[in-house]
């Protein structure tokens, strides 16, 4: 039967015309609407087996001995490893990216003689079934003894604090890093007005759709090591796994197809993808594993957690002279392999002229599960901090927060600016996002109004909140300053195929950030041929050139690049084999669609597909060309790009109760030229929803006795529902960046880095004639009125 064909919608590009700028239709969503997704559970191999783990109960506590005597006897066990197997047959895990001066502590799969957060693995068994394996797991004969721990974020570096890696470690400060400018406290102790305050941002998962999986198939006589997970970094997870496992890297294929989400928290490989490659080459047999929602809690990477002590100067006009922010981010048991989020130093000034400014970074560890990458990784947390003590200075000055923000703002004739930390932010006009935010909720008019009860009680405020975003990385040679085992570089292959398709192979898995549609746009808009004609293969190390991966908001301002010249050349190669066969000069020539004709004359042509083949098989190409039709290009940007933009929350407070509504939340961005607008839209909504849930309900709380994670269940942990969404405004201005290809600028995180700020500062505005302030994530009723009793 075949299948039903695709309604030909009126954004559907047509044949030869321009592509960027264009909401073409996504190229995945018909396979993902029809159920014909591949995803890591829908692979199975004959003879396949399944892996369960076994997870340490507590927080902290000492592997006196494991008996796995009574497992082993149970009907379909067929291997089990524990922490003693894990060190004679294979190394700790690398860290994509350590943090800087921090020692090293070895992370092996399995642990050895101490389990230090609650769901570190213990042991693996594998059996015939999932079912059998966890039936097995009951039967280990585990005798743990429970040890001191933390879990206080607040209380890792006082000197009396218990120590996770005590072993290793005489405290719990695994490095610290400075970035310094100027005379800052000089500008802080001669200000007139100056406010400091501890702002506390709340642990929150991740919770992608689909969770970590894996399966694993060895061919021990051609020494081949088949891969299937869930990743963002196939190309990485291909290195780690080769130097963990004790293989070269060319006995490795690793496949990410389809990705059901994964916002940096599947970046690098887990202890899971080791021990089920380990359990694969014993037994010679493939292997499964697949992430429970309880496991999800307690293993995967979290996210954002840290303490911000800022402090801001400003002079008798609201200029500021001095931001000075001291934080802690707690980065759990072990360094995850991404590490701790650095961003929070890099923008931490946000879009303002700030000369005199430190930060400092500690990162420190805890008897929690690791942190990791998580979408916006670090700038979310700043801009909290940032933002809200901004209003404050202003309603200490009497002054209109958006005037506050006018004044301080970088102007195009600014930028590019150095910050206090040494990035460099590139051309932009910060001013006009602020101004449309603004004006979109009538700023000017509510800020001149008393705030009084409406009819139902409640008091209306109107917060803003303004920021940048990093969007990909500088250069490999500042990877390399900080250590990082990656390259800022991304790389396709382009290739001719003999029915007139173009093939693009990236090794970028897509796990709903459009990279298939955007890469097809570009590539079919440099060109020239028909969007259709472009099928992108993404995520298999086996075909696709070596890179780097999806993250960092830098998957299109490097493969841009990369698919530009890649492009360039394909299309110069297809000119000079169509000028032979319609004897003119290639210049002569247009590419339209699904032919090449002599410009100014349609009726004279030749169809692309006969092209390609020529090229494919030799024939009828031009002498000094070489057979075939097939180009990649490696593309590095020359420096990071930042997208910008302002964020206003309108919100209506009781202040009897607390309780609060968001009635209206609008966002204004720049991400430069817009590839494919409806894409932005959508990872702006995306990423809002869980900027929203993190800002006012998400919170991964561990119990201070135990040390045991309390709400570690979706039946406890409070994500967003549809219901729970407000309405969401998107505006744009389009700023193309000077230094990316085509203009573009990163957009996958922007939605989670302003919602905090803009409904902390409409709550207090609310609030105003209670002196509300709020310095702690998540802004709950309960929190507001706390607030309220702590001013009367």
């Amino acid at each position: 039967m075949n299948a039903p064909q695709s309604k030909v919608a009126e954004n559907d590009p047509k044949p030869g015309q321009c592509l960027v700028g264009k909401p073409v239709y996504r190229k995945e969503d018909d396979r993902l609407l029809r159920g014909g997704g591949l995803f890591v559970d829908d692979a199975q191999f004959p003879r396949q087996l399944e892996m369960a783990i076994a997870r340490c109960p507590f927080p902290s506590a000492r592997i006196r001995s494991i008996d796995t005597s009574a497992a082993r006897a149970i009907p379909g066990v067929i291997d089990i490893l524990t922490g003693f197997d894990i060190v004679a047959i294979s190394d700790p895990l690398t860290v994509l990216r350590p943090v800087p001066g921090a020692p090293k502590l070895p992370y092996y799969a399995l642990a050895v003689d101490r389990g230090v957060h609650e769901g570190h693995a213990v042991a693996s068994i594998v059996a015939t079934s999932r079912a059998v394996a966890e039936d097995a797991l009951e039967q280990l004969e585990i005798d743990y003894e429970p040890l001191p721990h933390i879990t206080d974020t607040c209380e890792l570096l006082d000197p009396s604090a218990v120590v996770v890696h005590d072993e290793i470690l005489k405290d719990n400060l695994m490095a610290s890093n400075i970035d310094h400018a100027g005379e800052p406290e000089e500008r802080i102790e001669d200000a007139p007005n100056v406010l400091r305050d501890r702002f506390i941002v709340n642990r929150v998962a991740p919770l992608s759709m689909e969770t970590r999986g894996i399966v694993v198939n060895w061919r021990s006589g051609a020494r081949e090591l088949d891969v299937r997970c869930s990743t963002q970094v196939p190309h990485l997870v291909r290195k780690q796994l080769a130097e963990s496992l004790r293989l070269d890297e060319s006995c490795i294929r690793v496949v990410a197809s389809d990705v059901g989400g994964a916002y940096g928290m599947k970046l690098g490989a887990f202890p899971e993808d080791v021990l089920a490659c380990l359990h694969a080459m014993r037994l010679s047999r493939p292997i499964k594993w697949i992430e429970d929602r309880m496991e999800y809690f307690r293993a995967s990477t979290h996210g954002r957690e840290s303490v911000h002590d800022m402090c801001i100067a400003v002079d008798e006009n609201g200029i500021i002279q001095a931001i000075v922010n001291d934080y802690v981010t707690d980065i759990g048991a072990w360094n995850s392999p991404f590490g701790s989020a650095q961003l929070s130093s890099v923008v931490f000034t946000g879009p303002y002229k700030v000369r005199d400014a430190q930060v400092r970074r500690s990162v420190a560890l805890s008897n929690k599960t690791p942190i990791g990458a998580y979408r916006g990784y670090g700038q979310p947390e700043v801009n909290f901090a940032r933002e809200v003590l901004l209003d404050r200075l202003a309603r200490k000055l009497d002054m209109s927060p958006l005037d506050l923000r006018r004044r301080n703002l970088l102007t195009p004739g600014d930028l590019p600016w150095k910050t206090p930390s040494g990035a460099v932010y590139d051309n932009g006009d910060y001013l006009k996002p602020l101004q449309m935010a603004a004006d979109a909720v009538d700023y000017e008019r509510h800020w001149s109004t008393a705030r009084e009860p409406r009819s139902d009680g409640r008091i209306v405020g109107v917060g803003l909140s303004s920021f940048v975003e990093r969007t990909g990385y500088a250069s490999a040679r500042f990877l390399a300053h900080r250590g990082s085992q990656f390259g800022a570089h991304e790389s396709v292959t382009l290739r001719a195929n003999r029915s007139g398709g173009i093939d693009l192979y990236t090794g970028v898995s897509t796990f709903g950030q459009g990279t298939e549609t955007a890469f097809a746009q570009l590539c079919a808009h440099i060109v020239g041929v028909n969007y259709e004609a472009v099928r992108v293969h993404a995520g298999d190390t086996a075909s696709s050139p070596l890179n780097t991966g999806a993250f960092a908001s830098r998957t299109l301002i490097a493969g841009a690049g990369a698919v530009k010249q890649a492009g360039e050349a394909f299309r110069s190669k297809i000119l000079k084999i169509a000028a032979m066969a319609l004897q003119t000069a290639p210049d002569d020539l247009e590419i339209g669609g699904d032919k090449v004709h002599v410009a100014g004359d349609p009726g004279r042509y030749i169809e692309i597909k006969d092209v390609f083949i020529r090229a494919i098989t030799g024939q009828g190409i031009p002498p000094e060309l070489d057979p075939g039709l097939e180009t990649t290009a490696h593309f590095e940007p020359p420096e990071a790009s930042f997208s910008f933009g302002t964020a206003a929350a309108v919100v209506a407070v009781d202040p009897s109760t607390g309780e609060f509504a968001i009635e209206r939340f609008v966002l204004v961005h720049d991400c430069g030229v817009a590839v494919n607008p409806m894409i932005v839209d959508g990872q702006v909504r995306g990423a809002l929803v869980q900027g929203l849930g993190a800002a006012l309900g998400e919170e991964l709380r561990y119990d201070s006795e135990t040390g045991q994670l309390i709400n570690g269940s979706m039946m406890d942990y409070f994500a967003p529902m549809a219901a729970d969404i407000p309405p969401i405004e998107l505006l744009h201005t389009s700023v193309p960046s000077d230094v990316t290809t085509l203009g573009v600028r990163g957009v996958g995180e922007v939605g989670t880095i302003p919602p905090a700020a803009a409904i902390a500062n409409a709550i207090c505005d609310a609030l105003c004639d209670y002196s509300v302030e709020l310095s702690q994530l998540p802004l709950t009723p309960e929190r507001v009125w706390r607030a309220l009793k702590a001013s009367q």
